[in-house]
């Protein structure tokens, strides 16, 4: 017990004065040397180690000290720069440079480094003191660096003279005007040193009770009794009120620089982006919203939980219809599949029920205390199992799996059995020159069923060379204009984007489904394009365009 009171502290008085900058720090170095040496994991699991209370108020101490240790750093950087010996050599063109090779520091640090160091020398003068005293944490400091003087204007208010009595701005002069005070007669006091040293002790009395602070005071005011993330709201309502069109600006900034990229890559979509304040709390909120409170036996990560609320929103818009509830069909998730590999992939049962969704399979008459189910594609094996007949995987080849209807990509086939279950499903037969839906002259839209049909056979738009997705694209009455007495079928329709629908309308061009063999045409005014229904399957067709007679 002797050597721990040993090891707490100096027995008694100060340590003698330093001589020098040097020899203070390689004080400081030994005394670290010495303070690691008393927490290290074998002394802090120790028969002998300190309480935790002790290690609490060690802790705090020692951040208190880290910042001050800071705050003269931010000291030194400033005359250091300003002395300009860095430059010999000609090695670095800026101070920040400089540092960061010098000290091995990563260029973002050497950045908001010189950053607070300068907003410290030059508009934050009491920050800077308190901080170097301990008085203020490096965490406020750095709050008041980022928020407070970031125009001239906030600068400025930084060290306007505030008279808290009033809450007004105020300048010596004005504030001494307001204080009883006995002022010497001008003969009494020819030079004007009296009446000097009365005012100065005026002002500093108004400024040790608070009656008088700057701008920059009123703000630190609210330091001693706010955290640091809290401090921030008091800090950026400082530079709200005092420079309010600086907002405004930064405002404009954040919406011309918002952005979001969802961009296909291998094995799913890589998202990247930057949303305003505005946008990103709404779907912050849209997506805690979805969320909920993650159940006991959920593993998943945060971030996983929320990628799954994204996707969430979504379907909830989609399911609803909220986004377009006039458009011709709602837009969702559409999946493009052979029947037999449909069959096939949702016949997958147990005791005769989907594996998925616990229902009997899709078309399916066997009890539900069957052991085997027999589908269109073959025998989907005993319970239990997921393999396919020779004679359904030979048909499976040929046909090609399930596919994103306006991607071609591959759709997982969790997803097909999933869909089945809960989706509509479209059953779109393709002949050898395609599907054959036709309502005559009932109706001019193409709509539901019709429109699914179109979709899944181009895909995207068919003008040669334009790939918009059939989010981007209307139906177009293709080989005979309904005006003309066109019929509203699969056959007379094609899908193009609002671009080229506009452009084949006003130059008068008509087109012409030329079935699995791309042909071209002598008085074609465009080339002929490959189409691939159900992403890359044998059934190909194309459309052709020709000037309309």
């Amino acid at each position: 017990m002797v050597e721990q009171t040993t090891n707490s502290g100096p027995a008694s008085g100060p340590p003698p004065a330093a001589a020098s900058i040097e020899e203070t720090l390689a004080r400081i170095e030994n005394e670290i040397d010495h303070l690691t040496t008393l927490t290290t994991p074998e002394t802090l699991t120790g028969w002998d180690a300190p309480s935790i209370g002790r290690l609490v108020e060690a802790h705090t101490r020692i951040r208190r000290l880290t910042g001050r240790l800071d705050g003269v750093r931010y000291t030194l950087l400033p005359r250091i720069e300003a002395e300009g010996s860095w430059r010999s050599g000609g090695m670095t063109r800026t101070f920040t440079t400089w540092l960061r090779l010098r000290e091995g520091i990563s260029a973002r640090t050497a950045g908001k480094d010189m950053t607070i160091a300068r907003r410290l020398a030059t508009a934050l003068p009491v920050t800077r003191e308190r901080l170097v005293a301990g008085t203020l944490g490096v965490d406020h400091a750095r709050v008041m660096t980022e928020v407070a003087p970031t125009s001239e204007t906030r600068t400025d208010a930084l060290a306007w003279l505030i008279d808290t009595r009033t809450g007004h701005t105020t300048t010596p002069e004005q504030f001494v005007q307001t204080v009883a005070v006995d002022l010497p007669d001008p003969a009494d006091d020819p030079d004007g040193t009296r009446t000097r040293e009365l005012v100065t002790q005026v002002l500093e009395g108004a400024v040790t009770e608070g009656t008088l602070v700057t701008g920059e005071g009123i703000v630190l005011r609210e330091a001693g009794v706010l955290n640091a993330d809290q401090f921030r709201t008091v800090a950026r309502r400082f530079a709200t009120v005092t420079d309010p069109d600086t907002d405004d600006l930064d405002d404009d900034k954040a919406a011309h620089g918002e952005f979001f990229d969802l961009a296909k890559t291998f094995g799913g979509y890589h998202v990247a982006g930057f949303l305003t304040d505005e946008h990103g709390l709404l779907v912050s909120t849209a997506i805690n919203a979805v969320l909920g409170a993650p159940s006991a036996d959920d593993a998943r990560t945060t971030t996983q939980r929320r990628a799954q609320g994204l996707a969430d929103v979504a379907r909830v818009v989609l399911d609803t219809n909220q986004a377009s509830p006039g458009a011709a069909i709602a837009p969702h998730l559409n999946v493009t599949v052979s029947w037999n590999e449909f069959v096939t992939q949702v016949t997958r049962t147990r005791d005769g029920l989907c594996l998925t969704c616990g229902q009997t399979r899709p078309g399916s008459t066997t009890r539900p205390d069957a052991t085997s189910a027999t589908g269109a594609a073959g025998t989907a094996g005993t319970a239990g199992t997921d393999t396919a007949s020779p004679t359904a995987v030979a048909g499976l080849l040929t046909s090609g799996g399930p596919v994103f209807t306006e991607t071609s990509e591959r759709a997982p086939r969790a997803l097909v059995r999933r869909l089945a279950c809960h989706s509509a499903v479209t059953r779109i037969v393709f002949g050898a020159d395609g599907a054959v839906l036709d309502v005559g002259r009932a109706q001019r839209t193409v709509t539901g069923q019709m429109r699914r049909a179109v979709i899944a056979r181009d895909q995207h738009c068919v003008w040669p060379g334009c790939d918009q997705p059939p989010s981007r694209c209307e139906v177009h009455h293709a080989i005979t204009h309904w005006a003309d007495g066109g019929g509203t079928s699969v056959t007379n329709s094609a899908l193009l984007c609002w671009y080229h629908h506009q452009l084949v309308d006003t130059k008068n061009i008509t087109m012409h489904w030329t079935g699995k063999t791309t042909t071209t045409d002598n008085d074609a005014t465009t080339g002929a394009r490959a189409l691939t229904p159900f992403g890359g399957h044998a059934d190909t067709g194309s459309w052709i365009q020709r000037k309309r007679v």
